[in-house]
Protein backbone atom coordinates (compact mmCIF):
# COMPACT_ATOMS: atom_id res chain seq x y z
CA UNK A 1 0.00 0.00 0.00
CA UNK A 2 2.69 2.57 0.76
CA UNK A 3 4.13 1.90 -2.53
CA UNK A 4 0.72 2.65 -4.19
CA UNK A 5 0.79 5.88 -2.43
CA UNK A 6 4.19 7.28 -2.48
CA UNK A 7 4.28 6.69 -6.71
CA UNK A 8 0.50 6.50 -7.40
CA UNK A 9 -1.70 8.07 -4.79
CA UNK A 10 -0.97 12.20 -5.55
CA UNK A 11 -1.19 11.67 -9.90
CA UNK A 12 -4.24 9.68 -9.56
CA UNK A 13 -6.32 12.13 -6.96
CA UNK A 14 -5.16 14.96 -8.77
CA UNK A 15 -6.37 13.83 -12.09
CA UNK A 16 -9.49 12.52 -10.62
CA UNK A 17 -9.96 16.01 -8.90
CA UNK A 18 -9.51 17.88 -13.03
CA UNK A 19 -12.25 15.00 -14.42
CA UNK A 20 -14.48 15.82 -11.82
CA UNK A 21 -14.58 19.19 -12.06
CA UNK A 22 -14.56 19.57 -15.92
CA UNK A 23 -17.90 17.09 -15.69
CA UNK A 24 -19.51 19.08 -13.45
CA UNK A 25 -19.28 22.75 -15.27
CA UNK A 26 -20.14 20.18 -18.37
CA UNK A 27 -23.23 19.16 -16.55
CA UNK A 28 -24.35 22.59 -15.50
CA UNK A 29 -24.10 21.60 -11.79
CA UNK A 30 -24.13 25.07 -8.87
CA UNK A 31 -20.41 25.50 -8.71
CA UNK A 32 -20.54 26.69 -5.24
CA UNK A 33 -22.22 23.34 -3.72
CA UNK A 34 -19.72 21.34 -5.76
CA UNK A 35 -17.20 23.49 -5.00
CA UNK A 36 -17.90 22.59 -1.16
CA UNK A 37 -18.40 18.58 -1.67
CA UNK A 38 -14.94 19.05 -3.24
CA UNK A 39 -13.49 20.49 -0.22
CA UNK A 40 -15.20 18.56 2.11
CA UNK A 41 -14.19 14.93 0.00
CA UNK A 42 -10.53 15.82 -0.10
CA UNK A 43 -9.94 16.82 3.16
CA UNK A 44 -11.63 13.64 4.52
CA UNK A 45 -9.65 11.06 2.05
CA UNK A 46 -6.24 13.00 2.71
CA UNK A 47 -6.95 12.47 6.51
CA UNK A 48 -7.33 9.03 6.27
CA UNK A 49 -4.25 8.32 3.84
CA UNK A 50 -2.42 10.28 6.63
CA UNK A 51 -3.48 8.52 9.35
CA UNK A 52 -3.02 5.20 7.61
CA UNK A 53 0.54 5.56 5.78
CA UNK A 54 2.45 8.34 7.62
CA UNK A 55 6.06 9.51 5.90
CA UNK A 56 7.39 9.98 9.51
CA UNK A 57 6.15 9.54 12.75
CA UNK A 58 7.44 12.19 14.77
CA UNK A 59 5.82 14.51 12.48
CA UNK A 60 2.39 13.23 13.29
CA UNK A 61 -0.52 15.02 14.80
CA UNK A 62 -1.19 14.51 18.24
CA UNK A 63 -3.20 15.29 20.87
CA UNK A 64 -1.75 18.19 22.06
CA UNK A 65 -0.75 19.26 18.64
CA UNK A 66 -4.62 18.86 17.40
CA UNK A 67 -5.50 21.26 20.43
CA UNK A 68 -2.60 23.97 19.36
CA UNK A 69 -3.91 23.75 15.69
CA UNK A 70 -7.96 24.12 17.40
CA UNK A 71 -6.96 27.60 19.11
CA UNK A 72 -5.18 28.96 15.90
CA UNK A 73 -8.18 27.52 13.88
CA UNK A 74 -10.46 29.60 16.35
CA UNK A 75 -8.40 32.90 15.94
CA UNK A 76 -8.58 32.95 12.37
CA UNK A 77 -12.47 33.26 12.22
CA UNK A 78 -13.76 29.65 12.69
CA UNK A 79 -11.05 28.04 11.23
CA UNK A 80 -8.17 28.39 8.09
CA UNK A 81 -10.01 25.97 6.29
CA UNK A 82 -13.55 27.29 6.58
CA UNK A 83 -11.91 30.96 5.49
CA UNK A 84 -10.50 29.97 3.17
CA UNK A 85 -13.24 27.98 2.05
CA UNK A 86 -15.43 30.62 1.97
CA UNK A 87 -12.60 33.01 -0.31
CA UNK A 88 -13.67 30.23 -2.84
CA UNK A 89 -16.99 30.04 -2.24
CA UNK A 90 -17.80 33.46 -2.50
CA UNK A 91 -15.43 34.66 -5.33
CA UNK A 92 -16.86 31.10 -7.64
CA UNK A 93 -20.21 33.79 -6.72
CA UNK A 94 -19.20 36.94 -8.02
CA UNK A 95 -17.51 35.23 -10.70
CA UNK A 96 -20.94 33.80 -12.01
CA UNK A 97 -21.99 37.55 -13.52
CA UNK A 98 -18.61 38.61 -14.33
CA UNK A 99 -18.70 40.78 -17.74
CA UNK A 100 -14.23 41.12 -17.61
CA UNK A 101 -12.80 40.78 -20.88
CA UNK A 102 -10.88 37.66 -19.41
CA UNK A 103 -14.35 35.90 -19.01
CA UNK A 104 -14.54 35.82 -22.79
CA UNK A 105 -11.18 33.84 -23.05
CA UNK A 106 -10.81 30.04 -23.23
CA UNK A 107 -11.25 28.90 -20.17
CA UNK A 108 -7.45 27.04 -19.95
CA UNK A 109 -5.87 30.11 -20.79
CA UNK A 110 -8.58 31.90 -17.94
CA UNK A 111 -6.87 29.34 -15.89
CA UNK A 112 -3.34 29.95 -16.78
CA UNK A 113 -3.55 33.87 -16.29
CA UNK A 114 -5.33 33.56 -13.37
CA UNK A 115 -3.03 31.05 -12.11
CA UNK A 116 0.31 32.86 -13.22
CA UNK A 117 -0.86 36.67 -12.16
CA UNK A 118 -2.46 35.01 -8.61
CA UNK A 119 1.18 33.40 -7.87
CA UNK A 120 3.44 36.14 -8.75
CA UNK A 121 2.35 38.54 -5.87
CA UNK A 122 1.81 35.55 -3.60
CA UNK A 123 5.55 34.33 -4.65
CA UNK A 124 6.68 38.31 -3.81
CA UNK A 125 4.44 38.64 -0.55
CA UNK A 126 5.72 35.23 0.64
CA UNK A 127 9.17 35.85 0.20
CA UNK A 128 9.42 39.26 1.27
CA UNK A 129 7.86 38.18 4.55
CA UNK A 130 11.03 35.63 4.80
CA UNK A 131 13.54 37.63 3.27
CA UNK A 132 12.43 41.13 3.74
CA UNK A 133 14.65 43.61 5.29
CA UNK A 134 13.89 46.51 7.54
CA UNK A 135 11.17 47.57 10.24
CA UNK A 136 8.60 45.97 7.08
CA UNK A 137 10.31 43.16 6.24
CA UNK A 138 10.76 42.18 10.26
CA UNK A 139 7.41 42.85 10.63
CA UNK A 140 6.16 40.30 7.73
CA UNK A 141 8.04 37.80 9.11
CA UNK A 142 7.09 38.07 12.66
CA UNK A 143 3.31 37.77 11.41
CA UNK A 144 4.48 34.74 9.25
CA UNK A 145 6.79 33.19 11.39
CA UNK A 146 3.76 31.04 13.45
CA UNK A 147 3.27 28.62 10.81
CA UNK A 148 7.05 27.64 10.55
CA UNK A 149 7.19 27.41 14.79
CA UNK A 150 5.66 23.70 14.80
CA UNK A 151 8.66 21.06 14.31
CA UNK A 152 6.14 18.84 12.50
CA UNK A 153 4.06 19.02 9.43
CA UNK A 154 0.65 17.39 8.80
CA UNK A 155 -2.65 17.74 7.40
CA UNK A 156 -4.49 19.58 9.86
CA UNK A 157 -1.32 21.67 11.08
CA UNK A 158 -2.10 24.28 7.91
CA UNK A 159 -4.20 26.40 9.99
CA UNK A 160 -1.53 27.51 12.19
CA UNK A 161 -0.70 31.17 10.80
CA UNK A 162 -1.49 34.58 12.16
CA UNK A 163 -4.63 36.62 11.46
CA UNK A 164 -2.46 39.19 9.82
CA UNK A 165 -0.79 37.19 7.48
CA UNK A 166 -3.68 35.07 6.80
CA UNK A 167 -5.11 38.72 6.10
CA UNK A 168 -2.85 39.89 3.54
CA UNK A 169 -2.99 36.13 1.95
CA UNK A 170 -6.10 36.30 1.53
CA UNK A 171 -6.44 40.00 -0.15
CA UNK A 172 -3.93 39.04 -2.82
CA UNK A 173 -6.13 35.83 -3.82
CA UNK A 174 -9.44 37.52 -4.00
CA UNK A 175 -8.44 40.74 -5.40
CA UNK A 176 -6.59 39.04 -7.97
CA UNK A 177 -9.44 36.53 -8.87
CA UNK A 178 -11.92 39.67 -8.65
CA UNK A 179 -9.31 42.09 -10.33
CA UNK A 180 -8.37 40.10 -13.64
CA UNK A 181 -12.93 39.44 -14.20
CA UNK A 182 -12.50 36.12 -15.18
CA UNK A 183 -15.24 34.03 -15.81
CA UNK A 184 -16.95 31.36 -13.19
CA UNK A 185 -15.44 28.04 -14.74
CA UNK A 186 -11.97 28.96 -14.43
CA UNK A 187 -12.24 30.57 -10.98
CA UNK A 188 -14.22 27.06 -9.99
CA UNK A 189 -11.09 25.24 -11.30
CA UNK A 190 -8.77 27.35 -10.09
CA UNK A 191 -9.84 27.28 -6.36
CA UNK A 192 -10.39 23.47 -6.49
CA UNK A 193 -6.80 22.68 -7.86
CA UNK A 194 -5.14 25.50 -5.19
CA UNK A 195 -7.41 23.75 -2.55
CA UNK A 196 -5.84 20.36 -3.29
CA UNK A 197 -2.55 21.57 -3.51
CA UNK A 198 -2.77 23.37 -0.28
CA UNK A 199 -3.38 20.57 1.84
CA UNK A 200 -1.24 18.27 -0.28
CA UNK A 201 1.66 20.56 0.54
CA UNK A 202 1.47 19.69 3.95
CA UNK A 203 0.30 16.29 3.81
CA UNK A 204 2.54 14.13 6.04
CA UNK A 205 3.01 11.02 3.72
CA UNK A 206 5.62 9.93 1.59
CA UNK A 207 4.72 11.16 -1.93
CA UNK A 208 7.47 11.14 -5.01
CA UNK A 209 6.02 13.22 -7.94
CA UNK A 210 8.26 13.27 -10.11
CA UNK A 211 8.64 15.90 -13.21
CA UNK A 212 4.62 17.29 -11.37
CA UNK A 213 6.84 19.06 -9.14
CA UNK A 214 7.97 21.34 -11.84
CA UNK A 215 4.00 22.35 -12.53
CA UNK A 216 2.67 21.70 -9.08
CA UNK A 217 3.59 22.73 -5.79
CA UNK A 218 2.79 19.40 -3.65
CA UNK A 219 4.61 17.69 -0.44
CA UNK A 220 7.89 17.67 -1.40
CA UNK A 221 8.83 20.98 -2.28
CA UNK A 222 6.84 22.64 0.26
CA UNK A 223 7.88 20.45 3.06
CA UNK A 224 11.13 21.65 2.20
CA UNK A 225 10.14 25.02 2.26
CA UNK A 226 9.16 24.05 6.00
CA UNK A 227 12.56 22.60 6.80
CA UNK A 228 14.90 24.36 9.96
CA UNK A 229 18.13 24.59 7.85
CA UNK A 230 18.86 27.96 5.78
CA UNK A 231 20.18 25.89 2.87
CA UNK A 232 16.88 24.57 2.17
CA UNK A 233 15.13 28.21 1.91
CA UNK A 234 13.39 28.85 -1.23
CA UNK A 235 10.03 26.75 -2.95
CA UNK A 236 7.74 30.66 -1.71
CA UNK A 237 5.31 29.60 -4.76
CA UNK A 238 1.94 27.81 -2.58
CA UNK A 239 -0.10 26.59 -6.26
CA UNK A 240 2.92 26.46 -9.34
CA UNK A 241 7.15 27.09 -8.83
CA UNK A 242 6.98 28.49 -12.19
CA UNK A 243 8.36 31.73 -10.35
CA UNK A 244 10.68 29.61 -7.59
CA UNK A 245 11.89 28.51 -11.45
CA UNK A 246 12.26 32.00 -12.85
CA UNK A 247 13.81 33.66 -9.78
CA UNK A 248 16.02 31.19 -8.66
CA UNK A 249 14.52 29.99 -5.39
CA UNK A 250 13.14 26.67 -6.44
CA UNK A 251 14.42 23.49 -3.97
CA UNK A 252 13.86 19.93 -4.91
CA UNK A 253 15.75 17.04 -3.13
CA UNK A 254 13.83 13.75 -4.85
CA UNK A 255 15.84 11.66 -2.42
CA UNK A 256 16.08 13.81 0.70
CA UNK A 257 13.44 14.86 3.06
CA UNK A 258 14.86 17.74 5.61
CA UNK A 259 16.22 16.69 8.98
CA UNK A 260 14.06 18.66 10.98
CA UNK A 261 11.09 21.48 10.52
CA UNK A 262 10.53 24.66 12.03
CA UNK A 263 12.76 27.49 12.62
CA UNK A 264 16.95 27.58 12.49
CA UNK A 265 17.17 29.97 15.54
CA UNK A 266 14.04 28.31 17.84
CA UNK A 267 15.54 30.22 21.06
CA UNK A 268 14.33 33.70 19.52
CA UNK A 269 10.73 32.63 19.62
CA UNK A 270 7.78 30.96 21.64
CA UNK A 271 6.98 27.79 20.94
CA UNK A 272 4.24 27.29 18.47
CA UNK A 273 1.90 26.06 21.62
CA UNK A 274 2.02 29.29 23.43
CA UNK A 275 -0.46 31.62 21.15
CA UNK A 276 -0.86 34.56 22.63
CA UNK A 277 3.15 34.75 22.82
CA UNK A 278 3.07 34.17 19.28
CA UNK A 279 0.46 36.39 18.05
CA UNK A 280 2.10 39.17 19.83
CA UNK A 281 5.30 38.89 17.83
CA UNK A 282 4.86 41.24 15.21
CA UNK A 283 4.35 44.09 17.98
CA UNK A 284 7.51 43.64 19.70
CA UNK A 285 10.63 44.78 20.16
CA UNK A 286 12.57 41.91 21.26
CA UNK A 287 12.58 38.13 20.85
CA UNK A 288 14.34 36.19 22.86
CA UNK A 289 12.85 33.51 24.74
CA UNK A 290 14.14 30.60 26.95
CA UNK A 291 11.97 28.04 24.63
CA UNK A 292 12.20 25.24 26.95
CA UNK A 293 8.42 24.77 26.50
CA UNK A 294 8.00 20.94 24.66
CA UNK A 295 6.72 21.25 21.73
CA UNK A 296 3.34 19.73 20.47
Amino acid sequence: MSRFVRYWFYPLLLVATLVAAILTMRAGSDLQRAFAWFAFGRLVLLFVVEWLVPFRKEWSMTWRSFLRDLKYAVVLGGGGFAVKFAAGWLAIGVADNSQGALSQWPILAQLLVLALTYEFFQYWQHRFSHEGRGALGRFLWRAHVQHHLPRRVYLLMHVVSHPINFAIVMAVNIGVIYGLGVGKDAVFLFNVILGLQGLVSHFNVQISAGPINYLLVGTELHRTHHSADLADAGNYGVLTPFWDLVFGTFRYHPERAPVALGVSDPQHYPTSNRLLAALALPFRRTMTYANADEEP
